[in-house]
């Protein structure tokens, strides 16, 4: 590995040196230099060695994830579905329709990655449950009905807050997130369950129009609960049990779901677009496990949303594109780019003079540097990658610099597989030039 690795990596970057101190360091030198020292940096990290517990990932096709529920116990059929994917998640309507009809979703979870297990034991099985809402499929549910002043959130009129008809979970309470934790626990001591989806991870501050009858103290107290219960998750557990948080970033979680990933087309800035492209990014740093779906899965946003993926993928990232989250959602749809040779990334993405002839084998297009983009990931670490903070900054700057263009990133991999992404379009205009020779996103963008 170390002789071809250094014929890789260090000879193309000597040759270029070389030729710079000969005749004179020139502006193209300075951006060719940058780039294969870029390239040397990310080939060297794709090494790196599986935190232990993670599921199984590879570059040798797309790294795709599965996230549902069946009103039933899995057939045959589905269960070989499954067996494609290493990280699976069990949603709350599991087996929905057994009895008890609309409840016991933690025995009903539970069963389905017994299944799923004796199919295929290395297939990691997450549980779903949510931070903040108490879905009444729960028995969890039942405990909270039993002492609601204790486990729910009450407003200013005496009234139970709620968010789509379900109450919330008063995470103030050490008592209640002591309750809530032990849900997780019951369901690891079974040794089915490699890990829980907590959904409704971000900051409670997401959701304020519910707490309008809350004084701002008290909501305060809410949103600071609801982050100290993902301290306890992880105190309660830690290891090799695996966490994926919904909507939010956790240093100390092992991952996240993008659950709209670049769905925000928010303004003809992209605003949004551009903080899930650098938070992604980010994630293989951790490392994470970062689920990158996307819904509505329409044509449009398939090709959007898998170029946007690959442009900004690391390590244990996985996508996913579907209308919702059960069976009949798309979550038994295998797609043909799931099979297609991908290969390691060459290196992470760049900003481009053109989409025109960039993913043609043998063709050498220019990278130029893009202040926005520049001054955005440079914010973005400085922000910490807060979405709030992103989406403020890239409007200001484009109110700032209305006149300059939009970044065109550009990406490729090991097999010969090409992804670029144009942001000067509305929607952003993609392309991915598969190793195969077939092409997915805008047939104008893949000239």
């Amino acid at each position: 590995m170390e002789g071809p690795f250094l014929r890789m990596t260090f000879f193309p970057w000597l040759c270029v040196l070389c030729t710079c101190l000969l005749r004179g360091v020139t502006a193209e030198d300075r951006l060719v230099l940058s780039a294969t020292a870029e390239e040397t940096a990310s080939v060297a990290s794709q090494g790196a060695v599986s935190p232990a517990g993670f599921p199984h990932f590879s570059w040798d096709t797309l790294p795709v994830f599965w996230h549902a529920w069946g009103p039933e116990p899995f057939n045959t059929s589905t269960l070989e579905f499954i067996n494609r994917f290493p990280l699976a998640t069990i949603e709350k309507g599991m087996s929905s329709r057994e009895q008890p009809a609309g409840r016991d979703a933690e025995t009903k979870i539970v069963a389905a990655a017994k299944q799923i297990k004796e199919f295929n034991s290395s297939i990691k099985v997450l549980f779903y449950l949510n931070s903040l809402m108490d879905w009444k499929m729960y028995e969890l549910h039942q405990y909270c009905l039993q002492h609601p002043q204790l486990m729910w959130v009450f407003d200013n009129r005496s009234q139970p807050v709620e968010v789509r008809d379900q109450h919330l979970f008063n995470m103030t309470s050490q008592q209640v997130r002591q309750v809530w934790v032990d849900v997780l626990r019951k369901a690891n001591a079974t040794g089915l369950i490699d890990g829980a989806f907590v959904d409704r991870g971000g900051d409670p501050v997401e959701q304020q129009r519910e707490y309008r009858y809350i004084n701002p103290a008290e909501f305060k107290r809410l949103t600071e609960g609801h982050r100290v219960l993902m301290e306890d998750i992880h105190e309660a557990f830690g290891g090799e049990f695996l966490t994926v948080v919904n909507h939010q970033d956790y240093a100390y979680m092992t991952g996240r779901m993008f659950e709209r990933f670049l769905i925000n087309f928010d303004s003809p800035k992209h605003a949004a677009v551009y903080a899930d492209i650098v938070t992604l990014q980010h994630e293989s740093t951790y490392p994470h496990i970062a689920e990158v779906h996307t819904e509505p899965c329409t044509p449009e946003s398939f090709n959007t949303t898998l170029a946007g993926y690959l442009v900004g993928a690391g390590r244990y990232a996985y996508y996913g594109c579907t209308d919702g989250f059960s069976l009949d959602t798309g979550w038994l749809r295998w797609r043909e780019e799931y099979s297609k040779p991908l290969g390691e990334p060459l290196f992470d993405a760049r900003t481009i003079t053109s989409t025109k002839s960039y993913c043609r084998p043998g063709v050498d297009i220019a990278y130029r540097r893009n202040n926005f983009w520049e001054g955005f990931v440079r914010h973005a670490a400085e922000a910490k990658f807060d979405k709030r903070s992103l989406v403020h900054w890239t409007r200001q700057y484009w109110s700032n610099h209305p006149k300059e263009e939009q970044p065109i990133l550009g990406r490729k991999f090991k097999s010969g597989t090409c992804v670029t992404l144009d942001f000067n379009t509305w929607p952003p205009a993609s392309c991915i030039a598969w190793a195969d020779g077939t092409h997915t996103g805008s047939t104008a963008a893949c000239v």
